[in-house]
């Protein structure tokens, strides 16, 4: 299925009904975009289930490693911004 629509000079398109329907997307309902390697885009509902679990999953693989990466190294309570910021990045430019 190939649709076609115009842009607003504000960057507004009207999503055609069929899409509309096929997504089971109402008015005021978030969408999100997505952009693959090829520069393809994808009109998603933002409250897809898959795509909210596949977030959670990869959110919680990052929480994981980073566990890992902390796990025995006790905070010092006199330690300051700089220091807590060269722990968690290592070294190099400063924020």
């Amino acid at each position: 299925m190939k649709f076609e629509s115009n842009m607003t000079v504000k960057g507004q398109v009207t999503v055609p009904k069929d899409i509309r329907d096929a997504l089971g997307l109402k008015p005021g309902q978030a969408v999100a975009f997505e952009l693959d390697g090829d520069g393809n885009a994808r009109i998603i509902r933002a409250d897809d289930p898959a795509r909210i679990e596949a977030r959670k999953e990869a959110f919680l693989g990052r929480l994981q490693e980073t566990r890992a990466k902390f796990a025995g190294k006790a905070l010092e309570p006199d330690m300051d911004g700089l220091e807590y910021q060269r722990m968690m990045r290592g070294d190099g430019p400063e924020v």
